[in-house]
């Protein structure tokens, strides 16, 4: 029998479509019973050579309590002409430090103007899908 995708992965909003030539950091998602984390971040037009960074955070709770940073950043660069950005980013419940168990991303742009960005977080090899 054959299993849709949705039913493995539990999707959670972590940044909302906004500006993102300032920091933004999104929303601390309780990551309890998943072993795997991919944020899907998609980027409006970036300038030609200008870049998108993202960075994985864990924190003690909700709150963002404790937050630190998970692994390094990765960083997406625009090719000639400028365009728009996707780019996916993984992480393992098993790089979290213990009593961490809550996870964001931090999204930011060198672009020099205006760009609006979102970040979504899939949750999988999940214990439970609530």
């Amino acid at each position: 029998m054959s299993r849709a995708l949705s039913q493995g992965l539990r999707a959670r909003a972590s940044i909302v479509p906004q500006d993102i030539t300032t920091l933004r950091t999104g929303t601390f998602v309780d990551v309890s019973g998943a072993q795997r984390i991919l944020a899907a971040i998609t980027v409006a037009t970036v300038a030609a050579t200008k870049k998108i960074t993202v960075q994985f955070r864990q924190a003690q709770d909700a709150a963002g309590n404790g937050a630190k940073n998970l692994g390094s950043p990765v960083d997406k660069v625009a090719p000639a002409g400028g365009a728009a950005l996707d780019l996916t980013v993984d992480a393992k419940s098993e790089q979290l430090d213990p009593n961490y168990s809550f996870v964001s991303v931090t999204l930011v742009s060198d672009n020099a103007s205006a760009v609006y960005g979102s970040a979504m977080l899939l949750l999988g090899g999940n214990r439970f899908n609530p």
